[in-house]
């Protein structure tokens, strides 16, 4: 099987302006995390707010366990951040009428502040992350980066799963069979990625099904009435559902979306068929907030905030061939 439709999906705003590459140094990819609300300042959790470098989440929240003398389980963190960057997230630990402890600054992490919380974060309640990414070593023309940054902005661009969801082996892993968490998880992804790519080479991607949902653009809820004139605007996002149950359509439509996820995955599909998950719809457009981009000698930097589950990377690959730099050359 051909996985390379996962990993770099086509395109829906033109060719690749040129090469670039990222992750050259860790601060050249900063993420900073926004859960949509502040920790309460009472209840029975420790709420840490960690700067990590060159580390990934879990293993922060195993540092964590330790350094409070507390099983892993009672650690909870909302998303997990890139290991070769700069991130800064907020880290739970059950801590119940306990003094904070005393934490020093570790090689790769140091604590930024710390109160309580009522509740243990779990994984994927976050409202978005803020994203500061310099990409160097680029070969493209100015104009046309800065033309194509506006329609970025305009139009969007595919909400890919990024390379960090597939690892270095985990799709060849799921095609071999292997039922765990982090190959399931790259198999149902790479479906998607699948599924939306073939839309954008038919060039109706950001269109509306007669009989389908769209997102509102602030929240999961369900549109099924909006037009081609919506989501032009951005009032509503085109969708796609995941790999599992697709409730609230047609017993026609219900099939045609397990016919198609058999296709598009049919070297993982042994995988997923045996798999039970919950019903769960993905934007298909990303579209960027509080977007910036510069171009410096040294390189181009690019901000956006982008909503949780979204990569940084989707964003990136609608300018340039990109190159993890720590990916290739990770001893430099």
């Amino acid at each position: 099987m051909d996985l390379g439709w996962a990993r770099r999906p086509r395109r829906a705003l033109g060719e690749s302006l040129g090469r670039a590459g990222y992750k050259t140094e860790p601060e050249d990819f900063q993420v900073t995390e926004n859960l949509g609300f502040e920790p309460d300042g009472r209840g029975e959790h420790l709420a840490f707010y960690i700067e990590k470098r060159g580390m990934n989440s879990h293993d922060v929240a195993v540092a964590l366990a330790e350094a409070c003398h507390v099983n892993r389980k009672r650690v909870g963190f909302a998303g997990r951040k890139d290991k070769f960057a700069v991130t800064r997230q907020w880290f739970s630990v059950h801590r119940p009428g306990i003094d904070r402890p005393r934490l020093p600054d570790q090689s790769h992490w140091r604590v930024l502040a710390v109160t309580r919380h009522g509740k243990q974060l779990r994984r994927g309640v976050l409202k978005s992350n803020h994203f500061d990414v310099w990409l160097r070593g680029v070969d493209a023309p100015a104009d046309a980066i800065q033309q194509r940054f506006g329609f970025v902005l305009s139009q969007g661009v595919p909400n890919y799963f990024g390379p960090q969801r597939f690892g270095a082996h985990n799709l060849e892993r799921a095609q071999a069979g292997i039922d765990d968490e982090m190959a399931v998880s790259a198999a149902r992804a790479a479906v998607f990625n699948r599924m939306l790519s073939a839309r954008v080479a038919r060039g109706d991607w950001l269109a509306p099904v007669a009989g389908e949902p769209c997102l509102r653009p602030d929240s999961n809820g369900w549109l099924m009435d909006a037009d081609a004139s919506a989501i032009e605007s951005g009032a509503a996002d085109p969708c796609l559902p995941m790999v599992g149950p697709t409730p609230g359509v047609s017993a026609e439509r219900a099939a045609a979306w397990q016919s198609e996820f058999a296709e598009a995955g049919a070297d993982v599909w042994p995988l997923l068929h045996r798999t039970s998950f919950a019903p769960l719809r993905r934007r298909s457009r990303l579209r960027p907030q509080g977007a910036s981009l510069e171009i410096h000698p040294e390189g181009i930097r690019i901000q956006a905030t982008l909503p949780a589950g979204s990569f940084m990377t989707a964003l990136l690959d609608a300018f340039f061939d990109c190159e993890d730099r720590h990916a290739t050359h990770p001893d430099q």
